[in-house]
């Protein structure tokens, strides 16, 4: 039988590393021959292109020759103006001299693998460790990259600078956009998951794997021991899913979870470590969540890959039950979906019930939370909603009280609402929970429109000037408008036809992240957000003609249009609406409105119809929210409000209620979805409306007050009716953050959403404590530093016992500013801040449990809104001893943030930790 030909023992050789010495041979050793034949002992294999370009100009051709029958075929061949590179393995030794005399320098040229690598980097010697491995000469010369070895500074090339190198290479860190200096532990295990990176890997030469992952395992400890365990048992391409396996079966000691550990051991083969594979799972959750967040599509779905991959591996051990509790794999966050659904059925009964909350925020820590964040959402919606079923709810004293409370709350419970009914689309159990807290909180709240309705009446028939503290529709112009136009303030009016409270939640909290949000009729209380009532019948002919003509009218866009011509709006007032705001082609906002809008002389009204329109036409049914860049342009209109230093209003002409699986009612006399205009009496979910405040024929309605009835065929949402969703309109006034001249009468409003929004952690018991006493620098205690995510949570205040918690609260301010650290911090500032105002702002945050938006804190402390940041950075140096964060800016530097513990601690105040 004939036997295979051995392995050549000769050096393989990249085509940049015989480019490199080919070209330094003839460089050095110039012997009139331009295109000589240069012979290389090399392994005779060349997968490459046989030209290879040289300095200067000239051209070489290689050719493999495993014979001395074909070197000789080569030496006497035509070969034109090209250099000759002849790769073989044969000693020279073995080749004749005729063979010799016709070949460069008359002898086979040997490649010394360190001198090319040495001189690839910029160096003049390798370290004596590297010189050890002896495997890596030969492999940093074929694995050197197209551009060459980085140029290094130092004269020595060292051991792990060389192989940090190679690695990177053979990792194909390049292919990731990444180099040898982001070469770790994540790098390595996101290798072995690429596909092909395992085969290719078991390709290069036996010396070569073994010393590389000798080294590997040297630099990143357990996770590379563990990983090249796999490779070598042949499991190398599970390493990232069966890390999460590990990550789950090892941190439980149920019987099944030790079965299915032996069977993982096998995988591992001579491993038997438990603490590797435990160092390993850990480093595999953080490779797999860091990919799980990545921007990039492609390894985002390299990681859904591993996942999938896990739970098939999971199900081959048997497993399944025993990874119920991990933070990454699917089958946990199931798992705490489901809990999260049982904690929120249980609540329905005791929504303080610490389990609800426990089950939330662990659904929410698990490692799919961000990929999964609608459905956290929603499961986060519903468990609010369970808080507000638990508070005790007054019906609406009046029509005042109503609207004030749907902007305060009741919008906010509407908001929920619409999260939950879109529902759950694969657990059972959530979806159970959502339908049996959305029917709940939905009666609540057709009691509360049917209260409602009652007021509704009453109102109606006393007339305009019956409103007392009541902000209507026909009044937006005299009360808000006309004071800004009498100072010549720059405004923009929006109109966002249809926006009801719950769109206004949202909408305000984007436009926070750049506007601050005033209430422009606070006066001298604190500011609150705003509502108005709506014209009856709640619809766009009416209320929003009525708010134009700043009187209860009927009319259209062109009334609306005469008004504006008129001067009722000021001199020079535009109004635009669907039409005429829209740019042509490439423009997204018309060139007219953009000249309007650069003339600060002048109110500048838009109304924007995609709310109102959305309702004819479903956009609402199944995407519960909106978002800014779902309205419009309305991000590019303020963007040119900014741009001109315009005040903003957003506002309404009414409401709307959203289709719910709601009754067809039908009705001879319908003008509308939700009102009709016939003589009958009122049926059930139906109020009469009559009075001058009824803009219609003999000033006289009946209206639909509950949200689940309408008169027409079914659309996404409804208007014309009696519901607090109908009736309310949010007034919403922004001005930028460091405007110098606030309007008179506009304070920052402060808070905004209901208490039940999110949950208060309960208040600790504190020893009762004696008087502060002053506390000098050096004797101050230390609190140990926090790291991670711990700063930035909200700070559970420690009251003072044995007094009342106002009269506690004032007593700790007052400490504070007795002490001798404070007036040695409050010396050492830049600008000495009066402190008046220093003790006005700590008492708003003490009284606001430690946050306050900055304008609002700017306002309290009597500091102007153009001073608000520099106002809170200087309080920071007051009050951040050692950078300690007493005092801190969040929420993107709108909110300030008073670590009510943490100042105790410093300034050595009553309720500090003993």
């Amino acid at each position: 039988m004939t036997q295979a030909a051995a392995p050549s023992q000769a050096l393989r050789i990249s085509p940049v590393a015989l480019r490199q010495k080919v070209a330094q041979q003839l460089d050095r050793h110039r012997n009139g021959d331009a295109y000589p034949v240069i012979i290389v002992r090399a392994e005779p294999a060349w997968p490459h292109d046989p030209a290879m370009p040289l300095p200067g100009g000239r051209q070489a051709r290689v050719v493999p020759c495993v014979s001395p029958l074909a070197i000789w075929d080569n030496l006497v061949a035509d070969r034109g103006d090209e250099v000759l590179v002849l790769l073989t393995d044969i000693p020279e030794s073995k080749l004749g001299h005729g063979v010799r005399s016709r070949a460069f320098r008359q002898r086979v040229i040997t490649v010394e693998p360190w001198d090319l690598v040495v001189e690839a980097f910029g160096a003049q010697v390798p370290d004596s460790a590297l010189e050890r491995e002896s495997w890596a000469g030969e492999a940093l010369l074929d694995a050197m990259p197209p551009a060459g070895w980085p140029k290094l500074t130092s004269t020595v090339l060292t051991r792990d600078v060389a192989l940090r190198h190679l690695a990177a290479v053979r990792l194909g860190l390049e292919r990731r956009g990444e180099s040898a200096d982001d070469l770790d532990v994540a790098a390595l295990l996101r290798w072995s998951a690429e596909p092909g990176a395992i085969e290719a890997f078991g390709l290069l030469r036996e010396a070569e794997r073994e010393g590389l992952a000798g080294w590997l395992t040297e630099q990143f400890g357990r996770p590379a021991r563990a990983l090249f365990a796999l490779v070598e048992a042949g499991h190398g391409t599970d390493a990232l899913p069966l890390g999460l396996v590990c990550d789950a079966l090892w941190s439980s000691d149920t019987p099944d979870a030790v079965r299915a550990q032996g069977r993982i051991d096998q995988y591992f083969g001579d491993l038997h470590d438990d603490a590797t594979v435990r160092g390993f799972a850990v480093a595999a959750v953080q490779v797999v969540a860091g990919m799980l967040a990545a921007r990039d599509r492609e390894t985002r779905l390299q990681a859904n890959g591993v996942l999938d991959r896990a739970e098939e591996l999971l199900v081959q051990f048997n497993a399944r039950g025993s990874a119920s509790h991990s933070a990454i794999l699917r089958i946990g966050f199931a798992h705490r979906v489901e809990e999260a659904a049982r904690a929120l059925l249980g609540g329905l009964g005791n929504a303080t019930d610490p389990a609800l909350d426990a089950a939330v925020e662990a659904l929410a820590a698990h490692r799919l939370a961000d990929a999964e964040s609608e459905r956290i959402r929603r499961i986060r919606m519903a468990q609010r909603l369970v808080r507000w079923l638990d508070t005790e709810v007054e019906p609406p004293a009046s029509v005042a009280d109503g609207v004030d409370r749907q902007i305060a709350e009741w919008g906010w419970v509407d908001l929920a609402l619409n999260h939950v009914w879109a529902g759950e689309d694969v657990h059972p159990e959530l979806q159970r929970a959502f339908r049996d807290i959305h029917d709940r909180v939905q009666r609540r709240r057709r009691d509360l429109d049917a209260a409602f309705a009652s007021r509704l009446a009453a109102w109606s028939a006393a007339g305009p000037g019956n409103d007392g503290p009541l902000l209507a529709v026909e009044n937006l112009l005299p009360k808000v408008i006309d004071p800004l136009i009498r100072k010549e303030q720059s405004v923009l009016l929006v109109v966002l036809d249809g926006m009801s409270a719950a769109v206004a939640v949202e909408l305000a909290d984007q436009l926070s992240q750049h506007w601050v949000e005033y209430d422009p009729l606070a006066g001298s209380d604190r500011g609150r957000r705003r509502g108005m009532a709506a014209a009856l019948p709640t619809l766009t002919a009416i209320s929003r003609t009525s708010l134009f003509a700043g009187a209860l009218r009927s009319g259209t866009q062109a009334n609306e249009k005469r008004m504006f011509e008129e001067g009722r709006w000021g001199k020079g007032a535009r109004i635009f609406h669907k039409g005429p705001a829209r740019g042509g082609a490439g423009e997204v906002i018309a060139g007219d409105l953009v000249a309007a809008m650069a003339d600060r002389s002048h109110l500048v009204a838009v109304v924007i119809n995609t709310v109102d329109d959305s309702l004819a036409h479903g956009r609402e049914g199944d995407e519960p929210g909106w978002q800014l860049d779902d309205i419009g342009f309305l991000r590019s209109l303020l963007d040119l409000a900014r741009s001109s230093g315009r005040a903003v209003i957003i506002t309404s002409d009414h409401g709307h209620v959203l289709e719910r699986g709601g009754e067809h009612v039908r009705a001879g006399d319908a003008a509308s979805a939700r009102h009709r205009t016939g003589p009958g009496p009122a049926g059930q979910g139906e109020v009469e409306l009559s009075g001058p405040r009824v803009v219609a024929p003999d000033n006289r309605i009946i209206a639909l007050w509950d949200p689940m009835l309408r008169y027409r065929p079914s659309k996404a949402g409804y208007h014309g009716g009696a519901s607090l969703a109908e009736v309310t309109i949010p007034l919403l006034a922004f001005l930028l953050p460091n405007v110098a001249d606030v309007p008179a009468g506009w304070v920052p409003v402060e808070g905004g959403q209901p208490d039940w929004w999110e949950a208060t952690p309960a208040a600790p018991v504190v020893t009762p404590a004696p008087a502060a006493a002053a506390v000098a620098p050096k004797q101050r205690r230390k609190p140990p530093v926090q790291t991670g995510e711990a700063l930035f949570d909200v700070p559970e205040p420690a009251p003072v016992a044995a007094v009342t918690p106002a009269a506690g609260e004032l007593d700790l301010v007052d400490a504070l500013l007795a002490t001798e650290l404070f007036e040695a911090q409050h010396a050492l500032t830049p600008r000495r801040v009066d402190r008046g105002k220093i003790e006005a702002a700590m008492r708003a945050l003490v009284d606001a449990k430690g946050l306050l938006p900055v304008a609002v804190l700017a306002q309290r402390a009597s500091e102007a809104p153009v001073r608000a940041t520099g106002f809170v950075n200087t309080l920071q140096r007051i009050f951040n001893v050692d950078n300690y964060p007493v005092l801190s800016l969040i929420d993107d530097n709108r909110t300030v943030r008073l670590d009510l513990a943490l100042l105790r601690e410093q300034f050595g105040l009553p309720g500090a930790t003993a």
